[in-house]
């Protein structure tokens, strides 16, 4: 897992016009947590072992208190906080099963595990 400031983000395919976004990147998972937040101590558990099965996925993470302006602009209101954006963008709120995000990304990866 990477961790990533809002220029960094937005230099891998995010596109942000009138307020909202779009994607054109490579199939992505992006946490967004705080380091007090203890659910998002799991859940940054679950995408590391994630991203050990998916080579084609790029994992990231956006600390929310140090990046305020991306976590606006995500609209991020619960932490943790996982989209998955790629062909489509899949957002899960609250501690998150291995299984569902799995589930998204074996729907839009060319990998398949």
């Amino acid at each position: 897992m990477k961790k990533v400031t809002t220029s960094e983000l937005m230099n891998k395919g995010f596109v942000v016009n009138n307020g909202k976004w779009t994607y054109n990147g490579k199939l992505c998972v992006i946490d967004f947590y705080t380091e007090w937040c203890q659910p998002c101590k799991p859940q940054l558990m679950i995408l590391t072992d994630l991203s050990k099965d998916y080579d084609d996925v790029e994992f990231l993470k956006v600390n929310v208190e140090e990046e305020y302006e991306l976590a606006e602009l995500f609209n991020i209101k619960n932490l943790p906080t996982v989209y998955v954006c790629g062909k489509d963008t899949k957002v899960f709120t609250g501690l998150t099963q291995k299984s569902k995000i799995q589930e998204v990304l074996k729907s839009q990866s060319t990998i398949k595990v």
